[in-house]
């Protein structure tokens, strides 16, 4: 009946659900008192602690019995089925203390009238307008616990949908790279060793330092610059490559291992088939709390070459799927796609990252 945490601790809720029924019968008196203004408070009280009891009864029995069982599960023919004869069962032992109790007993004089003599629709207002008013608030009650359990069941399902797709992103990411390093040892490189090392900072930040919900982009810049490094070495001088980073980066933060996925799919879906001429231009520019990142690069443009996957790839779909549960409206992402040129452009507002 209370909407408050505090009424979890027992001793305390019997204590709330006592002074309620107290308030509750002092309202009831001084209402009465007005129509008998000479009658004593204390007799006032006797008379209607007589009936009291049908009147919490009947609220414990619609609160706690019907509405759990009856209207949360909208089983709502049983519950006028169940709530119809115990109105009225309710309304003729409230007759029954009045005529063989309470009048006895405060009114001896009062002239006895026949028992079936009942105003049901009085009898019935006034033993259920508190039950009405408790149940509203026991459903108001239920329906905020509702809304809370299904925020939180919300919380919990995006951050299991986010923790996979960003398990999905490192193999992802791995699997690329390391195909890269394979390539350099079957060729002997001496550029091998420098790729292990770039490939344990890649690795140190993955599983050390990107586990935060949001990371520094300083941090991301610095991810995506060793990996340009690697791909620097696996394509040498036949690749045009340029990344520029613009505007204040200092403080801001973004998801991790967000802007990565566009830069491998240039790669892989684009680059890794050109080959000649080919070429990547990224860009990243922070204006006050927005980012701006765009990536364009070569792609094949001769008939029935295989570019499936080009822009529904894996890692294209997990980042497509982490900007909505991460920047939800608060994102915008432009994919151009001709025949010889492959474009995206996204803009985030930083705004929910940075204000935290």
């Amino acid at each position: 009946m209370w909407p408050f945490p505090i009424q979890r601790k027992p001793g305390i809720r019997i204590l709330l659900h006592f002074l309620f029924w107290t308030v509750y019968l002092l309202i009831n008196v001084l209402t009465i008192k007005r129509f008998y203004p000479n009658e004593p408070m204390i007799t006032l009280i006797g008379q209607m602690s007589f009936t009291l009891p049908v009147d919490i009864i009947a609220t414990y029995f619609t609160a706690y019995f019907l509405l759990p069982r009856y209207v949360y599960s909208r089983r709502f023919l049983k519950l006028v089925l169940i709530f119809l004869p115990s109105a009225a069962g309710f309304i003729l032992l409230q007759r029954v203390l009045l005529l063989y109790f309470e009048y006895p007993v405060f009114r001896p004089d009062y002239k006895p009238v026949p028992f079936w003599n009942i105003n049901w629709l009085y009898s019935f207002t006034n033993i259920y307008m508190v039950v009405f008013a408790v149940s509203l608030v026991k459903m108001l009650q239920f329906t905020l616990k509702q809304q809370r359990d299904a925020r939180v069941l919300d919380k919990e399902r995006i951050e299991a949908e986010l923790k996979f797709l960003k398990a999905q992103v490192h193999p992802h990411f791995l699997f690329n790279t390391l195909n890269n390093l394979y390539a350099l040892t079957l060729d002997k490189s001496d550029q091998a060793p420098e790729v292990v090392l770039k490939l344990s900072d890649l690795l140190n930040y993955m599983l050390y330092e990107c586990n935060e919900p949001y990371m520094l982009i300083s941090k991301e810049v610095q991810l995506i610059n060793n990996y340009l490094e690697l791909e620097r070495i696996r394509y040498g001088k036949d690749l045009d490559l340029k990344f520029r980073v613009e505007g204040d980066t200092a403080g801001k933060r973004i998801a991790p291992m967000l802007l990565l996925p566009f830069i491998e799919n240039a790669f892989k879906h684009g680059v890794s088939k050109v080959r000649k001429q080919a070429f990547v231009n990224i860009g990243l520019e922070v204006i006050e709390k927005e980012l701006i990142f765009k990536v364009s690069n070569s792609k094949v443009p001769a008939p029935g070459a295989d570019l499936s996957g080009y822009s529904e790839g894996i890692g294209l779909r997990n980042v497509k799927r982490r900007l909505e549960l991460m920047y939800p409206g608060n994102f915008r992402l432009d994919i151009s796609d001709s025949d010889q040129v492959f474009e995206i452009s996204l803009h985030i507002s930083l705004i929910v990252a940075n204000d935290r």
